[in-house]
């Protein structure tokens, strides 16, 4: 998106598939979910990619099967789905988003590094690659330089925004699923730096903060609903294909719109939202935030299995016979910036995916040192042979 390309170019519209408009609605219902878990944590600012968590949650979803993929499906909101429907509606919303608005900048990416002396099935890794288009290569978990290609790749991916994510590859990790987004888009309607001014902000009645507070030089077209005791308000980027989505309080606490959020709600208020003329003044404001994991929040929200060491997680990842594996890490990073000229944002979410133990590179070691029955045994009859056991090697 060149700068100053005042150009006005159609947006790429065309219809949507019902397995896209599914997810969608999957990913929309997800958003609202993660919301109202993670503002039990009672923090002032909050910024995350729910779209993000998401896409590296369902890239992990398709390593397993039964029990643990239900938990997935039920948590990723993808009721009445199949996994092909669901991977299908992922990779061509993937699409959509990216070629929908020519004059928005969006980059969405996805990786899968694994244990490389491991051997990853084949239907995943062709899963990964034609759905996700992720790439997916193995990596040495015993070198620490290793963190260093996972953190370079998501800097590169977010355009320097986010940097040095993951703190350390520990010697059980088996796998890293990754997703990355960076967005940036100029508003329809600029805000004028000469307009910006040292302006109150009232977090209560009582008190306030100095802020620099944004201003359009002429009146901007944006779309607004007025609910009971708020209004919901959308502010165009470039062609208006995308927005900023606001719910403003007609007074100073959010407890009362939180509470009406719903995925359902949104989609009365957008269809409810009529073309206003306004003087829009906003703050300029920048806002980053690392969740180191996500583990409480996703089990509180149902995903339960695979943050524990079972069996039945991660089935149809590896050739190769494994220990018991887990979701030991969801690692998500985000950052936005929003001044006269638009937004820029970013966000990166790592799934951290580790062994019941700690093995050393090469082959596991089975020592029979410590007494043990034996037989000898007939395999297609079953018939035992010889039996014995061995309690004292000395004594023979």
């Amino acid at each position: 998106m060149p700068d100053g390309d005042n150009s006005p170019l159609e947006p790429n519209l065309r219809v949507l598939q019902e397995h896209e408009v599914k997810t969608v609605k999957a990913s929309t219902d997800f958003a609202v979910d993660l919301f109202h878990q993670l503002k039990e944590s009672n923090e002032a600012n909050q910024f995350y990619s729910p779209y993000s968590i998401h896409m590296a949650l369902s890239m992990a979803m398709n390593g397993n099967e039964g029990a643990p993929l239900q938990e997935y499906m039920d948590v990723l909101r993808f009721g009445g789905q199949t996994l092909e429907e669901a991977n299908k509606g992922a990779q061509q919303l993937t699409d959509f988003l990216l070629q929908v608005d020519p004059k928005v900048r969006i980059a969405i990416a996805n990786a899968i590094w694994y244990r490389q002396d491991y051997q990853v099935k084949a239907p995943f890794r062709t899963m990964a690659e034609n759905y996700y288009e992720a790439e997916v290569a193995g990596i040495n978990v015993f070198d620490p330089k290793s963190v260093s290609i996972i953190n370079g790749w998501i800097e590169q991916k977010t355009q320097g925004l986010i940097k040095d994510m993951l703190d350390q590859i520990p010697p059980d990790a088996v796998m890293y699923l990754v997703n990355a987004i960076y967005y940036k888009a100029d508003w329809k309607y600029q805000f004028h730096p000469e307009k910006t001014q040292k302006e109150p902000f009232y977090i209560s009645p009582e008190q306030k903060v100095v802020v620099d507070m944004m201003s359009v030089k002429e009146t901007a077209t944006v779309r607004v609903f007025q609910g009971q005791g708020f209004r919901y308000v959308e502010i165009p980027y470039s062609t208006g294909q995308y927005s900023m989505g606001v719910l403003l309080p007609e007074g100073y606490g959010l407890e009362e719109i939180e509470e009406q959020f719903s995925s359902a709600n949104l989609a009365t208020w957008r269809s409810q939202a009529v073309d206003d003329n306004v003087v829009l003044k906003m703050p300029k404001f920048k806002l980053k935030q690392k969740m180191d994991n996500l583990r409480d929040d996703l089990m509180a929200m149902g995903l339960r299995i695979p943050f524990d060491f079972d069996p039945r997680n991660f089935t149809l990842v590896f050739d190769n016979p494994t220990d018991w594996l887990k979701i030991d890490r969801v690692i998500h990073d985000a950052v936005i910036e929003v001044d006269e000229k638009g937004s820029e944002a970013a966000a990166a979410t790592v799934v951290e995916v580790i062994e019941v133990s700690s093995m050393p590179p090469g082959p596991k070691v089975l020592a029979l040192d410590r007494p043990f029955i034996f037989f000898i045994q007939e395999k297609h009859s079953g018939a035992l042979l010889f039996m014995g056991k061995l309690g004292n090697p000395s004594v023979l």
